[in-house]
């Protein structure tokens, strides 16, 4: 392990989609990064940003339960940790081994964490925690906020005062495309969610099948991870919960918007006919009709609507890439 250094965060899954993400804002932005990743992915974040130098540590490390001996000397010297990773579902995983997973390894982590030089402890988490475990609320007309919470009973909320600072984010549906030099996937499944996009001009799919429409670009939410580490400490019993996203976007706005002849005009610059490939609008399920209230997140990062990235604009770079990405893996289709 290297020596301490000045402004050193961790990042937990750090080859992931918004952890790389994360990485990359961390880095422009000065800091020094000790990221963790499995074997396999080590060299790859490695690779991403060569010119990193020693502002960047990669430090293997298979399993955040199995391995969780590691972190006194991974902590070492850190002045923040960004906790993203946490396990996905794979067919044959069980939802009662991710939550288990889920639950015992930011555990292990946050023991770790007392007595450390740690000053702050970011979380990332998701809307899906809003909602009921069988998510039949998706469709209410209800605001979530940062008061929000799932009804689930069997946590046990046990009083602790942590040494360090902690807030959670709880990003929606996230879009956008890789970051440069970091491998984009080979098949649909490992798109995040720019699958759901892909959906909108994929053959053999009558209509995108995801219905949340609460959205935001993954750079948004790696840009308000950053702003946390400086942020106004929250105080003591307030709800440290926040929400990262632009507002909504429904599949039908996005098919009218790529219909558009100012859109149509940009498609075809590039050779493509892009209309053909929209489904007809008349094929479209039910959608979410829930909204979030980011104004906490406004309050404590200076967050605002007007700097995210709006939904138009991901569709325009997303959807192009999503195309130039089919011809170069016509063999996943």
């Amino acid at each position: 392990m290297t020596e301490s250094r000045s402004n050193l965060v961790v990042v937990t899954g750090g080859t992931g989609y918004v952890g790389v993400m994360v990485i990359d804002q961390l880095l422009k932005e000065g800091y020094s990064v000790r990221a963790t990743a499995r074997s396999a992915k080590v060299k790859t974040l490695q690779d991403t940003y060569l010119d990193a130098g020693a502002n960047l540590e990669v430090v293997e490390m298979a399993d955040l339960v199995s391995d969780a001996g590691k972190w006194p000397e991974i902590l070492n010297g850190v002045d923040a940790i960004i906790h993203i990773a946490g396990p996905v579902y794979h067919p044959g995983t069980t939802s009662e081994e991710i939550y288990n997973a889920a639950i015992g390894g930011t555990q292990k982590l946050l023991n770790a964490l007392e007595g450390s030089s740690v000053k702050r402890f970011v979380l990332t988490s998701s809307i899906a925690a809003f909602f009921k475990p069988d998510f039949s609320n998706i469709m209410d007309t209800a605001v979530y906020d940062h008061n929000t919470w799932s009804e689930i009973d069997d946590i046990d909320p046990k009083e602790h005062v942590p040494s360090y600072t902690y807030v959670a984010f709880f990003p929606p549906t996230l879009f956008g495309w890789f970051v440069e030099n970091y491998p984009v996937p080979k098949n649909v499944a490992e798109l995040n969610g720019n699958k759901f996009v892909y959906e909108l001009i994929q053959k053999g799919v009558s209509f995108p099948t995801w219905p949340i429409t609460t959205i935001a670009h993954n750079r948004d939410v790696a840009k308000a991870h950053v702003l946390s580490l400086t942020a106004p400490v929250l105080p003591k019993g307030e709800k440290k919960r926040l929400i990262v996203s632009l507002g909504t976007m429904t599949w039908v706005e996005a098919i009218e918007f790529l219909k558009e002849p100012e859109t149509i005009a940009k498609f075809k610059e590039r050779g493509q006919d892009i209309v053909a490939r929209l489904p007809d609008v008349s094929a479209a399920g039910m959608q979410s009709q829930y909204s979030l209230d980011t104004t906490l997140t406004e309050n404590v990062l200076g967050l605002n609507k007007a700097d995210y990235i709006p939904w138009k604009e991901i569709l325009l770079e997303v959807v192009p890439n999503l195309i130039d990405w089919e011809k170069a893996h016509p063999e996943t289709l």
